[in-house]
Order: structure tokens, then sequence, then C-alpha cells
């Protein structure tokens, strides 16, 4: 991967976008890692690539065009690292699937098959393939333009004549998205094939009369941008529906190609594209067609059909049951509840939350805010439930997260036709916290129980990432919310801040921190025990990384543990070397956010959805509530301090590249927390 140099102040966002890719490749490529979950990994990376050319990339040409130079040199650095990454998934894919073969899985190719075999899929072709598929021939010659190529689809290119010594003619062929990728090869267990080769076999069946020469596989990525005009519908629900109905028109911004492809096939898909593009600020170049090794798209390769072989995945991870038949009410008027995902249910606390809430007659109001929530969602189901039987229930939608609006549009009009009150978002703001609380009548009186995450209310998510649920029923904690609520769904504004202790984002969250920063750094100026323990997502804001090496150089031990985006260079001498940042990558997706402070001995500590990037300080609604007790501090403290051991981290070095510890002492943390 590129690496910055010794002049440069923080480490390229973007580079440090694909060293995070690479910690997520590496799980891929290693051997100790069952297989199937390498080939889960090698599916996250195809995704996660996907998006970063879908957005980072789409911006990066985009500056490129309107400030050439500088811009122009970062965009091409970060090409070159992408470039290395993909080779990279090409020869883990291959590693792979050598490794399927041990357990008796082969991918054969047409020429592989026995002549019996070719018959057979051939008829299959016939009956249930060519059916499906529509030929739309043009030439290789200007004014005979590609049909629109919609966003990730897999496209069979076919150069043929209609006679000796006639020219070249090409025709487009969607792969059908209603047929695995992958077939059987009949009678042989094991052996697959993929769809494409089966096609292109037999292209000349869907082209009689004509010589066919060769087919090559092409892939089309469009830009994930959601331009969204609210003038036109009058309403911003209306608005995103309409906006994501237009993204699949969105200029291409990359098409990765079979290597055998020739240049001119290639050369002829990347014009069309660039007129498909005129007028809408986005230049394709030739640098823009990827020719990939092996299969395009390999999230295909989880479809293999692998041995029913517990040694194949991860063992299962025990989960807690908390709350079981209990009622949460009746816990939390016990105590508050601090609870560890996947490690501790997140359905049977989270989501029992809710339907304990909506089932129960003497709750009268649910509030919630609602980012990401899963299709279908349990919660979205318990709120309706609770608005039709009378229950005041009141949501917080945030319509424009990012790849999730079409979902959220479609839960959002089923909330409103239930009767619940839904606020879609603050102008200008993403709505990004994750809080709900719940107003019940008890003997005559109103008792407020709340809910704080650091993860979306989404079950599936809730199985798979790390995150912590804060379940309270303090009135110092209900009093912050019942603020925020007011703000998100009386003013439509986010409160300017929060009382006892919670923070909230854009106008308190930024300010507060670096007056935790200030203090841990008049700690250490005066000899009193001064520390930062902070574990989030990213780390891309420069005035926090600032604030980090002032800190530093006063003496602070500051340890971050960042998953993902650290734009800090740790260990400079005299600017940051008492700096260290890890990162965690492991089955499970790190994303709970947890901030200690020393306070000179009498520690501090705030979780909730905030990370330390520029969009979540000043662009976002987040909030960070403390979480005060002994008990749940002494828990926070043994989370931090076994992400902090564990002997798999990867610790940043002030070059900027990534280190993977090797200390089998120390146990993997998500292994210890289990």
């Amino acid at each position: 991967m590129p690496t910055i140099s010794s002049d440069d102040v923080e480490i390229d966002l973007e580079l440090s976008l694909l060293a995070f890719q690479s910690r997520v490749l590496a799980l891929a490529e290693d051997p100790a890692v069952p297989l199937l979950e390498r080939l889960r990994f090698l599916g996250i990376v195809t995704g996660n690539i996907d998006e970063l050319y879908m957005v980072r990339m789409a911006e990066l040409r985009r500056a490129a065009i309107d400030e050439p130079g500088p811009a122009t040199e970062r965009l091409l650095t970060v090409e070159r690292g992408l470039e290395e990454l993909i080779a990279r998934q090409s020869r883990c894919a291959t590693d792979c699937l050598r490794a399927a073969e041990w357990v008796g899985v082969r991918l054969l190719s047409w020429q592989e098959l026995t002549i019996d075999e070719q018959h057979v899929l051939r008829v299959q072709y016939l009956e249930e393939i060519q059916p499906d598929l529509r030929p739309l021939a043009i030439t290789l010659s200007p004014g005979h333009p590609l049909p629109h190529l919609p966003h990730l689809g897999l496209f069979l290119a076919v150069l043929f004549r209609m006679a000796p010594g006639e020219r070249l003619r090409l025709a487009e062929h969607d792969l059908p998205s209603d047929m695995p990728r992958l077939l059987a090869v009949p009678d042989r267990a094991g052996a697959v094939i993929a769809i494409e080769e089966v096609l292109r076999a037999n292209a000349h069946l869907l082209h009689p009369g004509t010589m066919v020469e060769s087919a090559y596989l092409f892939r089309v990525t469009r830009g994930g941008d959601l331009p969204i005009m609210d003038d036109e519908t009058g309403s911003l629900l209306g608005a995103v529906a309409l906006a994501t109905e237009r993204r699949v028109h969105n200029p291409a911004v990359r098409v990765e190609v079979e290597r055998s492809m020739p240049d001119s096939v290639g050369a002829l898909i990347l014009e069309t594209l660039r007129r498909e593009a005129i007028g809408r600020d986005m230049e394709l170049t030739v640098d823009s067609v990827q020719p990939v090794d092996g299969l395009l798209d390999l999230r295909c390769l989880q479809s293999l059909p692998l041995p029913d072989d517990p040694s194949l995945e991860f063992p299962p991870m025990p989960t807690k049951q908390v709350v079981g038949d209990r009622s949460m009410f009746a816990l939390l008027r016990e105590d508050d509840l601090l609870l560890h995902h996947p490690f501790e249910s997140f359905d049977d606390s989270v989501v029992r939350f809710f339907q304990q809430a909506a089932d129960d007659a003497d709750v009268t109001a649910i509030k919630a805010t609602l980012y990401r929530v899963g299709n279908p969602s349990p919660i979205v189901d318990a709120l309706v439930k609770a608005a039709k039987a009378g229950k005041r229930v009141a949501v917080v939608v945030e319509l424009k997260a990012r790849f999730d609006e079409e979902h959220n549009v479609q839960w959002s009009r089923a909330l409103e036709a239930a009767g619940v009150d839904v606020t879609y978002g603050i102008a200008g703001l993403k709505v990004h916290a994750k809080v709900a609380m719940v107003t019940r009548v008890e003997h005559g009186a109103t008792v407020r129980y709340v809910h704080v995450g650091t993860g979306n209310y989404n079950p599936r998510s809730g199985r798979q990432y790390t995150d912590l649920s804060l379940f309270s029923a303090r009135a110092e904690l209900a009093d912050a919310m019942d603020v925020l609520f007011a703000g998100l769904t009386e003013r439509h504004a986010p409160p300017a801040a929060l009382p006892h202790g919670a923070l909230v984002a854009p106008h308190q969250l930024l300010k507060g921190l670096l007056e935790h920063i200030e203090r841990e750094i008049q700690h250490a100026r005066t000899g009193k025990p001064a520390r930062i323990t902070i574990k989030i997502n990213g780390l891309g804001d420069r005035e926090m990384v600032q604030a980090f090496e002032r800190a530093s150089q006063a003496g602070v031990q500051v340890d971050l543990i960042v998953r993902g985006i650290c734009i800090l260079r740790p260990g400079v001498p005299g600017v940051s070397d008492r700096i260290r940042v890890t990162s965690i990558v492991g089955r499970l997706l790190e994303h709970s956010r947890i901030y200690r402070f020393e306070n000179g001995g009498s520690p501090e500590y705030l979780i909730g959805s905030s990370d330390l990037r520029s969009r979540n300080l000043r662009r976002r609604v987040e909030v960070l509530v403390p979480v005060p007790g002994a008990t749940f501090q002494s828990r926070l403290d043994a989370i931090l301090d076994a992400y902090l051991r564990d002997g798999t981290a990867w610790e940043l070095q002030d070059h900027g590249e990534y280190r993977q510890a090797d200390d089998r002492r120390a146990p993997a943390a998500q292994l210890a927390l289990a």
C-alpha cells in the first residue's frame, strides 16, 4: 500500500481507508481462518471496494476536474493503491479456490467439462437461460451506443460477424439476475461452473447464422450520489424516494473487465459511458477501465457448495440472554443495564425493549431515532403495533442513511400509515444518534425509560457488530433525552446543548470533547493522573488530531483504538510520541464507541453514536452520554483493557503503515470478551 512521506503532517484519509480494506483482506488471506469465513471476508472487501468507488473515487475525480494538480496526484495515488488491493484480492480468490479443492469443491471452466456434461448444461442453457436473454446489438463504429447498463450488473460482450470479411459487431447481454452465478455441474459432486462460462460457450446459439469470435464479461460501477431536490415534491420523503429512482442513472465511475478483453472493446464501452455522462461533472479515463484476473464480483464465491463441516466456519459464539421472560421495566426499576452486544443478546434486550413497550398497557409514549433498522424490522413492527394500540409514537427517521434510503422510505410510509408521528431528519444534517425513550405510568406517576446505543436499531447488525447499550430509568438521562427529542421533533433543530454531562453534535460535542482533553493536559502539567483512552470507528477531524497531539506533548498517554480511518500519525518524536493507535479487525465488526478520561484519578466515561470524523462532529446529530457507577465503569475498563492487550491487533506506525502483532500469549479481544 502507498505510504506517507516523513514531511506529511497527517495521513491521507483515502489512503487510511485503503489500509483498513487491506486489514480486512488480510483475514481472507489467512489460511488459519476457516474457509467459509475467508470467502465471507473476501466478499466484504468486494462490497467495500465497490462503495469506495461509488463515493470516494467519484468525489476525487470531481475534485481532479475542478482543481487539477494536487487533486490529480492524490487521485493517482489512491488509484495505485486500489490496483494493488484488487490484485491481492484476485490472488486471494485463487488461494481460496485451491483450498476449496481440498474439501472436494471445484470451480471448472467449460473446457474442463466432459462432452456429456457440456451437453446437459447446453440443454439447461437453452431451456432456462437463453429465453431470458435479450441481445442489444451494436457495431464497433460511432453512433450506435450501448443501452443503459445497470449499476453493478454483470454483462457479456459478444463479438461476432454476420459473414466472413464483414465488420465486427458487438452484442451486450445482461447475466440473468434470477439465476445463481455458480451452476452445479451434473453428476459431479462439488463441481460448479460460472454462468458466464456457459453463456460464452453457447453464444453462437443466441446469434444463429453469425460467426461468434469471442465473448468477455464486464461490470459497471456507478456513482452513489443522491441528489435531492425538495422543491419538486414539497416533502423530503418524496424527494428522497424520487432521488433513489434517479440514482440508477448516475454516471459510471468504473468498468471492470476480464483481462482478456481487447482494448478496442473496452474503449467502446468507455466511450459510450462517457457520452452518457456529458454535462454531468464526471470524466471517465482509460484508467477507469479496470482489467481483472479471474472472476468479477467475488461475492459469488460465498455460494460455493462447501460441505457441511463445522471446521469450515467459526464456532458459534455464545450469546447471553439477559432479559428472558422478565419485564425490562421491572429490571430497570432495580438498576441500569449496560450490555455488550453480541456477547449479550441484542434481540433479547433492545428488540424486547420495543416489543414490551408496544404490548404494555401502562406505556403511553415511545420516542426513537432511526437510522438503519434492517428489512424486515421487528422494531418497526413494534412501533406500528404501539401506534395502532393508541400509544403516542414519535420517531425521527434519517432518510439519507447511505444506500439504505429506499428501505427507509418504505418503512417510513408504513409508520406514517399506522399513525406514527414521523420527523424526517434535520435540514443540512444527518441524525445519527441511537436513542429511544419509553414513557410509562406507574402508580399514578410518570416514569421514563431510556436506551442509548452505539449501534443501529438493526437486529442483524446487532448479531454481527460489537456495540454497547445503556438502559436506564435515571431522571437525569431522561431529562437530557427530553431536550434532544424536543429539539428534533418540535423545533426541527438539534439542541444547543444537553444537560447532566451528555453531549450533542453539532453544537456541543466537539467543544465538550476538547474541554475534556484540555482538562487532561492541565492534570498532566500539575502532576495528577492523566490519560485518554478512546475506542471509535474513525478519526478524521484535524482539530481533534491537534488536540490529541497537544495532550501527548503535555505528557498525557493517549490510547486510540480506531477500527477504520485514522489520519493521525502516532509516535512522531516531539509531536505524538505518547499516542498509540491500534485497530482490531476480526470475525465481528468493531462498532462500539467508548471515551475514557482519567480526570486526575476520578475517571469519566462516555458512550454513544459518535466517531471523531468531521462529519460526526460538525454535520450530524450525535449523542454521547456519561456512564456512572463503579460497576459499569469497571466493565468499560475491562472492555478497553481487552482491546489494548489484543495479541492480534494492528498498530499504526509513524510512517502510515499498520503492523500486526503476533503475541499468542494475549488472546484476541473478541474471544476474551465472549
